[in-house]
């Protein structure tokens, strides 16, 4: 640790990129954690336009209030303490999260995309223009119910753009930029409108968005309304013809994740992408009351896509089987193993596409899923977790399926409906640890005893 009268700074950076790097500490005086962004101190010197595209993150965050963006608590330009001291943002950004996951479920999508375009919405009508929207330009929180936009270092307001842009002069990430940006010219919102669509579309794919043809997500991923590719694709229009704002953009998708029919029509004549958009939007108690036909067409629908063993389907499954497993808690335990038996296989045993072992959104939906059971659900929960689990030979799996078993089985056992088949379930744990310990005392410890887990 770094220690100053006010400020306690970590030794090492906990991030770093371009110019700048960032260290987390603690201030002292008003006991909250804060972010310290500083020029690089190994650089001998830093020209005029790093410190003037510093000054210029100080000046725009100072003017932006708003829940989605960091705060700027303080500055300090004197001489070898070149540093902005902002709200520190605990989270991973989009781009890690992407290549940790692979694409991003629609519905957290929606949340973390419609608060980034009211950050976006509310900097534009402050005359700021970001011009460098991208995954790794937006941190998620540990929580996942809430992103931030960050990094302003290239922000401009209309004024200053007059001053430090020209004709030829281009600054941004390249296959984020507008065609605009790109070649140079006078820029306003309508190039962070390009860019955030393209954001979007990386985070529902998994993968940067290609060159030529666009290719539809919806294609390729039932759970995707086709109004999702049409916003897209409005975005990336010559600016001219462009979605007009980012609050158009966020009103846009909101309309095309919202279930617009009936879901009695929805079961009958819908596709998949409309009944997940319905199901986002049922709570537990109001699945429950669903008519017992509907509730029975749901679990047959469900039943049906995710015994195709179409690849092409497999997204749109995943995405079911995940919206059935939280709604589906008061269910009666012969419907409610119909979802949990195949979401464990899913989670743990499924092979797909890119060969990646297991769905890491199912394994987590597990977990949430384990704290939140009672009664009837917690039981069958139980003994499903303990009869999947009893067919595997575990000692043949890596350290992160074993840490995400434990995790599944912890969360039951900790959970207040664990009042009986709790015996079984340490059986499980005991297991588990056992292989971990042994691992541990097999190897030096440098190698550590966990890995790291698979794309999905």
């Amino acid at each position: 640790m770094v220690e100053n009268p006010r400020f306690t700074l970590q030794q090492e950076p906990h991030g770093a990129g371009g110019f700048a790097k960032v260290t987390k500490g603690r201030d002292n005086v008003l006991e909250r954690d804060i972010a310290v962004k500083v020029l690089d101190p190994l650089a001998t010197e830093f020209t005029e336009a790093d410190q003037e595209r510093f000054r210029r993150e100080a000046r725009t965050l100072a003017k932006l209030s708003h829940p989605n963006i960091p705060a700027i608590y303080d500055v300090d330009f004197s001489p070898g303490k070149f540093s902005l001291i902002i709200q520190f943002i605990d989270g991973l950004n989009l781009k890690s999260l992407i290549e940790k996951e692979g694409r991003c479920q629609l519905g957290e999508a929606r949340v973390w995309f419609h608060q980034i375009a009211s950050a976006l919405e509310h900097a534009h009508s402050s005359g700021i223009i970001h011009r460098d929207i991208k995954p790794a330009n937006i941190i998620v929180r540990p929580d996942r119910e809430s992103a931030y936009l960050v990094d302003f270092g290239i922000a401009l307001s209309a004024e200053e753009a007059k001053k430090l842009t020209r004709s030829g002069f281009v600054i941004g990430t390249p296959g984020y930029m507008s065609p605009e940006q790109q070649a140079g010219e006078p820029l306003d919102p309508k190039t962070d409108i390009y860019s955030l669509a393209i954001t979007l579309y990386e985070s529902l794919a998994g993968r940067p968005i290609p060159v030529g043809d666009y290719e539809e997500l919806s294609a390729g991923n039932e759970a995707i309304p086709p109004q999702v590719d049409e916003l897209i694709r409005d975005c990336l229009l010559a600016k001219e013809r462009r979605v007009d704002s980012a609050k158009d953009f966020s009103a846009r998708l909101a309309g095309a994740l919202r279930a617009t029919r009936p879901l009695s029509e929805i079961l009958a004549h819908g596709r998949l992408h409309e009944l997940s958009a319905a199901l986002e939007d049922i709570s537990p108690s109001d699945f429950i009351k669903l008519p017992a036909g509907q509730r029975e067409l749901i679990l047959a629908k469900m039943s049906d896509i995710v015994t195709s063993r179409d690849p092409g389907l497999d997204y749109a499954a995943e995405q079911l089987l995940n919206l059935t497993l939280s709604r589906g808690i008061l269910l009666s335990k012969d419907d409610y193993r119909e979802i949990v038996r195949p979401a464990l296989e899913w989670a743990f045993a499924r092979r797909f596409g890119d060969s990646s072992l297991g769905s890491l959104r199912l394994r987590r939906s597990l977990e949430e899923s384990a704290h939140e059971a009672r009664g009837d659900a917690h039981q069958v929960l139980r003994e499903e977790v303990v009869r999947f689990f009893a067919e595997i030979e575990l000692e043949d799996k890596e350290n992160w399926y074993l840490q995400s078993v434990r995790n599944v089985v912890q969360t039951l056992l900790a959970n207040p409906s664990c009042v009986s088949g709790a015996t079984e379930l340490v059986v499980s744990l005991k297991k588990v640890n056992q292989i971990q310990r042994a691992r541990s005392q097999s190897f030096p410890r440098a190698f550590g005893t966990t890995s790291p887990d698979p794309d999905r």
